[in-house]
């Protein structure tokens, strides 16, 4: 489907209390609607990025074996290491330099263990492809850390990017630990709005504000800003054109 993208402001929030918090014993979850400061009563969605999981696991936790459909799901981790196994009958560990993406498509059953003494602080952001239905797959890309110090780390991207690993729908994904009073230009795509997440820490664009757990959201037209700072932050930043058409028939995304 594709849905009409309303404008949005050049500076929008999406604060901590709008998210949805759960806990259960040894595991926390913070559910993240990124369209909500869009103000659309139909869709909490940001165009094709859909939801978006920041997560807590304690040592010793298994997520049994379960399916997804019409999700392409990026699994970000910023601490801890995981064991996935999954319908495809891969198992690999997933950690900070380890980035996971999965393409369910159709179809695609995954398991996952918190493995080690170390709990797992994650994002586990669900994509809404441009269609339902799309061959399952499963990408595991090796990071190198120093490349997100002070600078955007690209992650993933549509297909044909020069990103590591893709999504099937117009995102593209990036990464950086911003040092204290360090300031750096947001990326751009012409016609792509940027999500910012600050994931810790405290940073400011233009005259507003951010810490943990705070989004921006920042309209394409806005080329001219950069991040900066106030204390060392972990970013995470989405470029979506928002007039890509994308499925809601996703298990999570839609």
């Amino acid at each position: 489907m594709t849905v009409e993208a309303n404008a949005i402001e050049a500076l929008g929030v999406v604060a901590p209390d709008t998210h949805l918090v759960r806990a259960q014993g040894p595991f926390q979850l913070r559910r993240i609607r990124p369209g909500l400061a869009l103000g659309r009563t139909d869709d909490a969605g940001f165009g094709g990025l859909g939801l978006i999981d920041h997560a807590r696991l304690q040592p010793g936790l298994i997520v049994k074996m379960h399916e997804h459909r019409n999700d392409e799901i990026i699994s970000y981790m910023r601490s801890g290491r995981m064991q996935h196994t999954d319908s495809a009958g891969r198992s690999e560990v997933i950690s900070p330099d380890r980035l996971m993406v999965m393409n369910a498509g159709r179809g695609f059953s995954h398991e996952e263990a918190v493995i080690g003494d170390e709990p797992i602080e994650m994002l586990q952001i669900f994509v809404r492809p441009k269609a339902a239905s799309m061959e399952p797959g499963v990408q595991f890309v090796s990071l190198d850390e120093a490349a997100r110090i002070d600078r955007w780390r690209l992650l993933t991207g549509p297909i044909g990017s020069t990103a590591p690993s893709f999504v099937r729908q117009a995102i593209y994904l990036y990464d950086t630990q911003l040092s204290a009073a360090r300031s750096i230009d947001l990326p751009t795509v012409p016609g792509f709005d940027r999500w910012l997440y600050v994931f810790r820490g405290k940073v400011s664009v233009g005259d507003q504000q951010a810490e943990t757990h705070t989004a921006l959201t920042i309209s394409a037209d806005q080329t001219a800003l950069e991040v900066t700072a106030s204390r060392e932050a972990d970013l995470v930043l989405f470029l979506v054109d928002r007039q890509a058409p994308f499925s809601r028939a996703g298990t999570m995304s839609g």
